[in-house]
């Protein structure tokens, strides 16, 4: 995989997001048109100036097959050009970014979501991920396959409070909740008198083997080169806060002990992954949404990483540098 390094500031304008544990009086299509209205009423934007829709949904999740066909239209997608990402998120957002680089417009709305509430339980989709012929009483999910990632890092032996799989806890285990997130990103020049809620310093991601026994757990191996790749970007040294999204509670700790986090640095102050809940599929969007908000709310220059590892055991990993000082 590879990354991009920025020509051209790129602004992110505006982000909103509703995040709930079970939305019961809202579909799912709903939830989008509310999310991406205000996020493009807060840029001083409208649906008809838009230049380009980038959505993330995932079938698996939202029960819908292609589901960005009944998402398009209330996401601003009707007559534009649209695209979509299904990998995770916070590609989605990086995939905007690169898409303002490229020259392809001067602005562009990024919108993810995923609502398991309205869908089947999330453990019975990411066994169908897993086994995709024969559907198992018992085979991979996520809780799982963090399970056994965080066991590489726990003496034998170890007892846990709360156990769901050894040696994770309740509270060792992200929450889950149903969420809409949209961000309005735009070229420098276009931004005009508005004041942004950050500048993209650059981005960089990778993905590992898919197969848990073809990867050592132990080692965050897409995550390293995605920090590796982050080109001309500020480097882990000079965040001053970083956000992640992971698998486990322990995983957070070995991310940090593993690309050296400053010890200064203030590590997810938005809260533990029981504390800021979302679904797999845009957690990594809510860890960047939250970077945006550290470095917004700063009195003075800032830089903030958001890290989203999606997949069984963080396959795949996304990291995004933000500030509120523009790159040059």
């Amino acid at each position: 995989m590879t990354t991009t390094t920025a020509s051209r500031d790129i602004a992110v304008l505006s982000a909103h997001r509703v995040v709930t544990e079970a939305e019961t009086t809202r579909s799912l299509e709903e939830m989008i048109f509310e999310v991406t209205s205000a996020a493009l009423e807060a840029a001083g934007l409208d649906h008809a100036s838009l230049d380009g829709v980038v959505l993330s949904g995932q079938d698996q999740t939202d029960g819908r097959v292609i589901s960005c066909m009944t998402s398009a239209g209330p996401a601003s997608g009707v007559d534009r050009d649209t695209t979509m990402i299904a990998s995770s998120g916070e590609h989605a957002l990086i995939y905007g970014w690169m898409r303002l680089l490229s020259g392809q417009g001067r602005n562009v709305l990024v919108v993810g979501w995923s609502k398991p509430s309205e869908s089947v339980d999330p453990d019975r989709a990411e066994l169908v991920s897993a086994e995709p012929f024969v559907l198992r009483p018992t085979g991979m999910n996520a809780t799982l396959a963090a399970a056994l990632q965080a066991s590489r890092w726990t003496p034998p032996h170890t007892t846990v409070d709360d156990v769901v799989a050894w040696p994770l806890g309740v509270c060792d285990l992200p929450a889950r909740a149903d969420a809409v997130y949209a961000f309005v990103l735009t070229v420098a020049d276009a931004v005009g008198d508005r004041t942004p809620r950050a500048w993209i310093h650059g981005a960089g991601w990778s993905t590992e083997a898919y197969e848990l026994g073809s990867r050592d757990l132990a080692t965050p191996t897409a995550l390293l080169q995605a920090v590796e790749r982050l080109g001309d970007a500020p480097g882990v040294s000079e965040w001053d806060t970083v956000e992640i999204a992971a698998p486990s509670e322990p995983a957070v700790r070995h991310v940090v002990d593993a690309i050296g986090v400053d010890p200064s640095a203030a590590v997810n102050p938005s809260g533990s992954l029981r504390e800021s809940p979302a679904p797999p599929h845009v957690a990594g969007l809510g860890r960047m949404f939250a970077a945006l908000d550290a470095v917004s709310a700063a009195p003075g220059p800032r830089v903030a990483a958001g890290i989203g590892l999606h997949g069984f055991a963080g396959q795949g990993a996304t990291v995004l540098v933000v500030s509120n000082k523009k790159k040059g």
